[in-house]
């Protein structure tokens, strides 16, 4: 790229690789989170801890070649390679096979622009060309050597590049963590008023439920009744969760649907719910009827697919788009409902889970409307659903501002990442950008 820029392979480029791949770790109930490949994503700054085991301390003393540090990065070589992320200062987790933890070579590149380099497109996209395998996708370590990257020889450049990038996936990050913080507060109201209903059993038992204020408690009876659901609260309804609101299946659509030049709008499915928007979503220019159209705020359930990664219940904010098949549009019959439902169907998770799991078929299960139809939810008077959705619309109105925000700064930061690794944008100039999303 000319003599600002000096050539090295991947394995220059780093000073220390822990692997510990080739073994099956030794697991416990409890201890340090051990995080599998599944835990590292493109999409977010640090591993998440999904479907983690646990590691005690005796096996983290003395079973692994080594633990990552912070400031190291997990680099993914087996089931999605190429996936990287950060590692947080303190370490909170221990890494298993088939990913390792790298450290960049400091005399040679910083470590952030390293980082921002591994996540950009070109990037990606040469190490999915690279890798080995048919059924599960490999990129070994010993083709670290075979990946060659065009350094600025400049670190300042380097340095500025990767904050930018890293300043970007931090206030990413910050949304993440902020929106699981407000849907945990939200989904603890439901659970105390609508499942364990709190309320209710302490007015029964003559006292006030902590925290709650009396103009609320007021709205709650003192007493429980029965019903086929067992006791629930006195003057309480219950009804089919399918007549709780519209759910409008998305769209079939057939390859020559397909826009060859991504004009149009994208097609959703279940990997866009989770992943965001990318190079590989299918777009279409095809005009469908309104109810399949998505927009902001519109609240999304897949209800087909792997039980455990694919049964879901999304907010979506990616904009104007076309809903595919296998996830519902959920329209809540009347505005009151909307925090009740939404909140409602994510409790519900772990049930649509297990009536999946009962019809899988080659690792594939479903919620059908007629699963929906048969199963019984507790509805309080409209007055208690009203004050639940003053509390919980503001929490998700929040989540929902700052999935936008995150939407929007996700853009940016991938629109101007190539252009600041190939010299198209000057470093002033992105971090004007970055000011201006700041403030």
């Amino acid at each position: 790229m000319g003599s600002d820029y000096s050539t090295y392979s991947f394995a220059e480029l780093l000073s220390n690789i822990v692997d510990n791949r080739g073994k099956t770790c030794p697991v416990d109930e409890d201890g340090l989170p051990l995080i599998a490949t599944n835990c590292v994503k493109n999409n977010t700054l640090y591993p998440v801890f999904e479907k983690v085991r646990y590691v005690n301390k005796e096996t983290y003393d003395t079973w692994f070649r080594g633990h990552p540090e912070p400031g190291d990065m997990i680099f993914v070589c087996k089931g999605s390679p190429g996936n990287v992320c950060w590692t947080p200062d303190p370490v909170n987790f221990c890494i298993a096979q088939d990913m390792v933890a790298i450290r960049a070579n400091e005399e040679i590149v910083d470590p952030k622009y390293l980082f921002a380099l591994l996540r950009s497109p070109s990037t990606q996209a040469r190490i999915l060309n690279m890798h080995v395998g048919t059924l599960i996708p490999h990129f070994k370590k010993g083709d670290f050597k075979n990946l060659y990257f065009d350094i600025p020889n400049d670190k300042d450049i380097q340095k500025a590049i990767g904050e930018i990038y890293f300043r970007f996936s931090e206030k990413i990050e910050l949304n993440r963590r902020m929106n699981q913080t407000l849907e945990g507060i939200a989904q603890a109201i439901f659970k105390s008023w609508f499942v364990d209903f709190d309320p209710v059993r302490a007015k029964a038992a003559g006292q006030q439920l902590p925290g709650l204020a009396s103009y609320i408690a007021d709205l709650f009876p003192d007493a429980f009744e029965a019903s086929e659901l067992g006791k629930i609260p006195r003057e309480w309804k219950y009804r089919s969760l399918y007549s709780c609101a519209q759910y409008i299946n998305g769209a079939a659509f057939r390859s020559s649907d397909f826009s060859p030049d991504w004009s149009g709008l994208p097609i959703i499915k279940i990997a866009e719910l989770k992943k965001g928007i990318t190079a590989k979503t299918k777009f279409t220019s095809k005009e469908l009827k309104s109810k399949y159209l998505l927009n902001n705020g519109d609240i999304l359930f897949s209800w087909s697919g792997s039980p455990k990664t694919s049964l879901d219940v999304f907010l979506w904010s990616g904009g104007p788009a076309w809903l595919n098949q296998h996830i519902f549009r959920v329209i809540p019959n009347r505005s009151i409902e909307r925090s009740f439902i939404y909140s409602l169907l994510r409790y519900l998770k772990p049930t649509f889970i297990e009536i999946a799991r009962n019809k899988q078929t080659t690792g594939l299960g479903h919620v059908t409307m007629r699963d929906m139809k048969d199963l019984q939810v507790v509805l309080p008077p409209d007055e208690i659903l009203e004050a639940f959705h003053r509390i919980a619309g503001p929490l998700l109105d929040r989540v929902y501002c700052n999935m936008v925000e995150s939407h929007t700064l996700t853009q940016l930061r991938d629109t101007l990442l190539p252009k600041l690794i190939s010299g198209e944008l000057r470093v002033p100039d992105a971090e004007r950008f970055l000011t201006e999303v700041s403030s």
